[in-house]
Order: structure tokens, then C-alpha cells, then sequence
């Protein structure tokens, strides 16, 4: 079905409409409309005189060059943490994609290594499968462990059981990978079909919320009318028997159409505490391997709003937009080939070489020194720990 409205039947709307309930439109869709300088002009000369509001105020109004100079500030503030609002689950869900092909090539490649190599039929990797979600591979690593170090197995059964221990847990990884990518997928609907709030809006223009209400409702009026004569007009209204559609809906479904601005962030302290050590563990979470309890953790560090009385607000998402946009440059650097994780995985699952353990050699009482004497000083402070009374300094 074709959409209803397109981004030009927006602008036309928006364009026919006057300055100030353009000004009004364009401040409630900010996270996909820029705002003209005709209308920061317009908002800067709306604004009430500072001088009979109540309080300590100055004594002459500001020009309106810096009021427009104040306004356009508060815009691009607004502005950009409303779009790097939409950027960060975004940035999630390329990463999460990235991140689920290559493990759907690595479960290929286990697949294969198993079937091949080791002579596991299909029924066991299917059962495997099953049971990955809820495997303890700790326990079973263990076991392994042991019986490889009291020579109970061959290297190739052990290889053959430790891999089969890493395809569920490679197998498990996916899976959380793709719950992520839903609840990124969610937050990314979410988090483009809200307008700005009145108060936000207020801030922006400098006058009393009170003052905002009406303005608001009468802009909304006009412009949805608008839109509704340009669709009447191309006989693309549905017919009243079928129900109007909500037009305010359909405007916000077309600009979420609207590809994302990539912001441009630098480094801040709060995930790692070098930039160096942030992409060292970036690159073991894109190759995968770190623990699963060590992963978990740090999606969740990596993606989160990272609130900051110190950065204040507006660098909510400035951390994690800067971590996942290292970790997809990563993630699309790692381009293996079947062979290549075939290699990686017996490197994984191969046994440590068994080593014999040297006796240490007795020490006989010629070379040894005698351990130094500790001062009267010393035996307290160490009595004094262990909770005896030191006998010397009572006295």
C-alpha cells in the first residue's frame, strides 16, 4: 500500500502556514525540520520584555541579535540531543546486524567443523541446539579439564567436547543478539515519533508556557487542515466510510523515513577510562571473546544513557554513540573466511600441552639465610594486629 502522505505534501502544508504557526510546526517536529532564520528572528522579537516579568532583571531588553544568537543556541542543543536520541538505537541495530551475520557464519563454520571432522550426525547438533539456552558449560569445561589432565581422553575427543561446548555457547550468543536487535528495533520506532514538549518549546522560545497551549492547538489545526485540502485536492483522501486517517501519525511516518544525521562525538571518560582500553575491549567483544558475563555487561555499558552531573544532559548518548560507532568500523573490518573460522575455532577448543611438574629442590641449611630479626617496634605492630598485648609497652 502505497503511503498516504510524502515529505513534499509536508513542506507544502508547513509553508502555507504563517510565520508564527510555522515557527510552531517546525519546533515541534525538530528532530526532522530545521528552523529558517526568519523564524529564530521571529521567535527573538516575540519574546516578552524581561523588564516587567517579576524578579531581578536588567535594566534595558537585550537587542535582538543576541536574543536570535541565544535562540539559535538552544536549537542546535535541542536539535542534536533529540537526533542523537534516534542515532543511538540505530547505531544498535547496524551493529547488532553486523554482529548477527557473523555469528550466523560462525555457527555455519561450527556446523561444518563438527559434521566433517569430527563425525557428529545431525540428530546431536540439533539436540545441541535445543539445549543451548539453558547448557552450563562451566561445570562441563571442568570435567573436560580434568580428564584431559589425568590422560582419560584423546586430544580429538577433547576437541571434539570442547567444541561442541563453544557451538552453544555461540549458539546462545546469537540468540541474545537477537533479542537485542528487537528491543533496538523497538526503541528506534519509539524514539522517532515523539514531538517536542511544550516546556522544551517554551525554553526554546523564551515565553511563558501559559502562552504556549493556544498557539499550539491553532498551529496543529491549520496545518493538519492544510495537508488534508493538498490530499483532497490530488483525490487522495480515503473515503469517509472507510475513517479519516490521523494525519499528524502519517506525517511522523514519513520522516521517520528521513535517513539518520551521523553525529560527530569525540571521546568521553565514563565507559572505559582510556580510549585505548575502550576499543581494546571493543575488538574482543566484536571477535567474541569475552566471557558471556563480561559480554553482557558491557552491551549494556555501550548502550545505555549514561547520565552524568557533570556532562549535564545533553551528552546523554554521546558515549554510546561514540562505542558503537567504533565497534561497527570494527565489526566491518572482520570479514573471515570459512576456512579462517574453522582455524579459529580448533585454535579455541585445542587443549593445552600437558606439562610435567618439576619437584623444587630441597633446601638444605647451608644455603639458606636466616630470616632477619624484627625490631622490638615491629613484633608490636604485628601483635597489635593479631590482638595480643604487648607485654613490653605495658610495663
Amino acid at each position: 500500500m502505497a503511503p498516504l502522505l510524502s515529505y513534499e505534501h509536508i513542506e507544502t502544508a508547513i509553508s502555507a502556514l504563517s510565520v508564527q504557526h510555522r515557527t510552531m510546526i517546525r519546533l515541534l517536529l525538530l528532530q526532522y525540520l530545521d528552523l529558517t532564520d526568519d523564524e529564530i528572528r521571529y521567535m527573538a522579537e516575540d519574546q516578552p520584555d524581561c523588564r516587567f516579568l517579576a524578579g531581578n532583571q536588567p535594566a534595558q531588553k537585550a537587542s535582538i541579535e543576541e536574543a536570535a544568537r541565544e535562540i539559535t543556541a538552544r536549537v542546535a542543543q535541542y536539535r542534536g540531543f533529540l537526533r542523537q536520541k534516534r542515532e543511538r538505537p540505530w547505531l544498535q541495530i547496524q551493529c547488532l546486524k553486523q554482529q548477527l551475520a557473523l555469528s550466523d557464519r560462525i555457527v555455519a563454520a561450527a556446523e561444518h567443523l563438527l559434521s566433517s571432522t569430527f563425525e557428529v550426525d545431525t540428530e546431536t547438533l540439533a539436540e545441541r541446539r535445543r539445549t543451548a539456552l539453558s547448557a552450563v558449560p562451566k561445570p562441563e569445561i571442568r570435567r573436560l579439564e580434568k580428564a584431559w589432565s589425568q590422560d582419560e581422553i584423546t586430544e580429538k575427543d577433547y576437541q571434539k567436547a570442547r567444541l561442541l561446548i563453544e557451538y552453544q555457547t555461540i549458539v546462545r550468543r546469537r540468540e541474545r543478539q537477537r533479542r537485542r536487535l528487537l528491543n533496538a528495533e523497538r526503541e528506534f520506532a519509539s524514539s522517532g515519533i515523539s514531538p517536542l514538549q511544550d516546556h522544551e518549546i517554551a525554553h526554546i522560545w523564551g515565553i511563558p508556557l501559559s502562552s504556549l497551549a493556544a498557539r499550539k492547538v491553532k498551529a496543529l489545526h491549520l496545518y493538519l487542515s492544510n495537508l488534508q485540502a493538498i490530499l483532497e485536492r490530488e483525490n487522495r483522501m480515503p473515503d469517509s466510510s472507510q475513517g479519516r486517517p490521523d494525519l499528524w501519525k502519517e506525517t511522523f511516518a514519513v520522516l521517520t523515513q528521513k535517513p539518520v544525521e551521523r553525529s560527530i562525538v569525540s571521546f568521553i571518560g565514563g565507559i572505559e577510562r582510556t580510549e585505548e582500553a575502550l576499543l581494546e575491549k571493543l575488538t574482543a567483544f566484536a571477535q567474541g571473546t569475552l566471557p558471556e558475563e563480561a559480554e553482557s555487561a558491557f552491551w549494556t555499558a555501550i548502550t545505555k544513557i549514561h547520565d552524568s552531573e557533570h556532562s549535564g544532559p545533553w551528552l546523554n548518548h554521546a558515549r554510546a554513540i561514540f562505542a558503537l560507532q567504533r565497534l561497527s568500523a570494527i565489526l566491518s573490518e572482520i570479514d573471515p573466511s570459512p576456512e579462517e573460522l574453522e582455524q579459529d575455532l580448533l585454535a579455541r577448543v585445542t587443549p593445552k600441552p600437558k606439562t610435567e611438574m618439576l619437584s623444587s629442590p630441597a633446601i638444605s641449611g647451608e644455603g639458606h639465610e636466616p630470616s632477619p630479626e624484627l625490631s622490638e617496634a615491629a613484633l608490636g605492630v604485628l601483635q597489635a594486629f593479631t590482638g595480643e598485648i604487648d607485654d613490653k609497652r605495658t610495663r
